[in-house]
């Protein structure tokens, strides 16, 4: 690729296409509403009961994790802002965002800041490509606070270990330890499955410097002691017995492990066929090369076993996938399959550096590597396809331009100024559209049900009458 048009043109095809990924998402998000599903739950929690002791209500009575309710029983409902939950999906994307561009700006060290930027765009582009479900992704919060929050922390707190290591001792290290820690504490206490990954990638870094290296590394070490005492926290609160108690299926050892190596093996090859991820890392080799040079500030990072490196990189995953089968005796849900295929993607660069490092010590003369000429234009016509069988890009432009996401943002308007009003029975006309983008779920016909209380407490009213 060094004839520079068709670089231009792949710069430039890297820059539509994260305008593609990126575009509906920001518009969308200005259609944005609270979910009848849980987030007026929080809120009258919060209002009538008082902040903390919301916190400790759903802490005894139906889950732990301790971060992700703090975030939940803080929205804007709860200071009376009903149109600052559009900013939510912004505000999501955009964390996400800058946390692999800070990933990235640690592993791509040294190189341009022009790649740093056309790596994060491809590689947002292909996140939002895979993803299972964009509304459990961005736009409701519930999911948000426990998925997409503590998946962009993990990133970000990878770049803050790295950076670590070439921080001069000082106030601004010992600083970054008690940082890290925190967002350790964070992300356990945010979602069961960033747990996992966390502690078993810390206890991955812990191994390889004490049985490669012969080294105690302490910095692991601290935040491991961190991520336990977080765990702690989290799995002994009562609510998660209550939440995990009503499923039979739960706890089955040997029948989760074999589900979810199945599961592991159908999905991951799904995501090889769906995203152009196989043409890319074929674009990707001249750039590991670059990293791997002699004198590169980076290189040591990728100077590990290869294969020790992708049993890692499966066990991260597998690990991903166990606990729904271990918990409730079912495949992931669409929000754990979204943090999967995250780490699935740049696990997957990660991996396949070390394999290049690998086959540059084999002297397979791996430096002399050009990129054939018809892998761009494999890489358009699989990107093509991968759009046109792109489930969330899909949903996301068509709830825009057949103006799904516009009525739903009507008639939810008009909801919410009929549920102003003052009653004590109010009469909801059932949704004409449910963008599916957008919309989780909504009241019942059942007044009782708990989303109609919640909603209907939420706003002074006693009942909620879904006509």
């Amino acid at each position: 690729m060094k004839h520079p048009i068709v670089r231009l043109l792949m710069q430039l095809g890297a820059v539509f296409l994260f305008l593609f990924a990126y575009l509906p998402l920001l518009v969308l998000s200005f259609y944005n509403h609270p979910s009848a599903a849980d987030d007026y739950c929080f809120a009258d929690t919060a209002i009538k009961h008082g902040f903390w002791q919301a916190q400790i209500f759903y802490y005894d009575g139906w889950t732990g994790r301790y971060f992700s309710n703090f975030l939940v029983h803080g929205t804007p409902l709860v200071w009376g802002w009903y149109d600052g939950f559009r900013l939510i999906p912004l505000l999501a994307v955009t964390g996400l965002l800058a946390s692999v561009y800070s990933l990235l700006s640690e592993l791509l060290r040294g190189q341009s800041k022009q790649t740093l930027i056309l790596s994060t765009a491809i590689l947002f582009f292909i996140s939002i490509v895979s993803l299972q479900s964009s509304v459990e992704a961005f736009f409701w919060t519930a999911a948000v606070a426990s998925y997409t929050v503590p998946t962009a922390l993990t990133f970000y707190l990878i770049a803050v270990i790295i950076r670590w290591y070439r921080l001069r001792d000082g106030l601004i290290k010992s600083l970054t330890v008690v940082w890290a820690g925190f967002l350790v504490f964070a992300i356990v206490g945010s979602s069961e499955t960033n747990l996992i990954v966390l502690v078993l990638f810390l206890l991955a870094i812990v191994g390889y410097r004490l049985l490669f290296q012969q080294k105690l590394d302490w910095f692991p070490g601290i935040l491991i002691i961190v991520s336990f005492i977080s765990s702690w926290l989290l799995f002994r609160a009562e609510g998660n017995a209550v939440r995990m108690g009503g499923n039979p299926h739960g706890g089955e050892f040997i029948n989760s492990l074999v589900s979810s190596l199945g599961w592991l093996g159908m999905s991951f090859g799904m995501w090889l066929v769906k995203t152009p991820v196989i043409p890319l890392s074929i674009l990707y080799v001249p750039l590991a090369l670059r990293l791997l040079r002699p004198g590169s500030p980076v290189r040591y990072l990728f100077q590990v076993p290869a294969g020790v490196v992708t049993l890692v990189y499966v066990g991260l995953l597998g690990a991903l996938i166990f606990p729904s089968y271990y918990g409730i005796g079912l495949p992931p849900a669409f929000r754990t399959m979204n943090v999967f295929y995250y780490f699935a993607l740049y696990g997957w660069f990660y991996v396949l550096t070390t394999w290049i490092y690998f086959a540059n010590r084999q002297s397979w003369q791996v430096e002399r590597f050009t990129v054939p000429v018809g892998v761009p234009v494999l890489m358009v016509i699989w990107v093509g396809v991968a759009i046109w069988f792109s489930q969330p890009l899909k949903l996301m432009y068509n709830d825009l331009l057949r103006g799904h996401a516009s009525a739903f943002n009507r008639e939810m308007n008009e909801r919410h100024e009929r549920l102003l009003q003052p009653g004590k029975e109010v009469k909801l006309k059932p949704l004409s559209v449910q963008p599916p983008s957008l919309f989780v779920d909504d009241i019942k016909e059942d007044p009782e049900y708990l989303w109609n209380r919640c909603q209907a407490g939420y706003y002074g009213h006693q009942k909620l009458i879904l006509e």
